[in-house]
């Protein structure tokens, strides 16, 4: 196998995992709500049907069938606490699918050096974007929950103001902000089809045959 190829395949793997899960809203272990690459570049995410189930289960088991009584509310509350958030567009997810689609394409339109050159760049290029991806998820999920907090990470400061109380807050925030699957096989198949390509890149062409001189 060539390392051309090994950059195709690594690529579309890379574009396959736009359909599977990348991020996640996650409360008490549990996700509230997940989103594909897919649905990254609509602005959407999926709620999970059974979170409040999947919680009274892992209370029940938490507390050996004692939590009956507290699952129902510890669910909603951690379902009222944890609203799915509102997002908008990814234009981050949108340039990744259509950088890794130009680097596919390339694949075929160039050889040699040429080929592991386009390679390297596009593949650079959707690693970047990949994770700029995941930081626009990350950044407009948290503008969205503070905004529905209505500043209540800031009032709830001893001192009135900006604290360890806002601190542990946008840490709690985070927290519940989690990478998913699809997320890591992109940014691993994009650094297949990086490396591959420099090796490419950087191989030497190899030299003609040079016949015999005549007699």
């Amino acid at each position: 196998m060539t390392l051309i190829n090994v950059v195709r395949i690594a690529k579309i793997v890379a574009l396959l995992a736009f359909f599977l899960p990348w991020v996640a809203v996650s409360c008490q272990n549990v996700d509230v709500a997940t989103a594909s690459g897919i649905e990254l570049m609509q602005g959407r995410m999926t709620e999970n049907p059974h979170f409040e189930q999947q919680v009274k289960q892992q209370m029940n088991s938490a507390f050996g069938g004692l939590g009956d009584l507290n699952t129902d509310g510890a669910s909603t509350e951690a379902r009222s606490s944890q609203e799915v958030p509102e997002l908008g567009v990814n234009f981050f997810a949108i340039a990744a699918a259509i950088v890794i689609l130009i680097g596919l394409g390339l694949t075929f339109t160039a050889k040699g050096k040429t080929a592991g050159r386009n390679a390297l760049i596009t593949s650079l290029l959707g690693l970047a974007l990949v994770f700029g991806t995941v930081w626009w998820f990350k950044d407009s999920a948290m503008r969205d929950m503070e905004a529905k907090e209505g500043g209540a990470s800031s009032a709830s400061s001893p001192f009135g103001g900006p604290g360890s109380m806002d601190a542990m807050g946008q840490q709690m925030l985070d927290n519940m902000l989690q990478e998913r699957m699809g997320y890591w096989v992109a940014l691993i198949a994009l650094a297949v089809a990086a490396g591959a390509g420099g090796l490419a890149m950087a191989g030497t062409p190899s030299k003609p045959e040079q016949t015999p001189p005549a007699s």
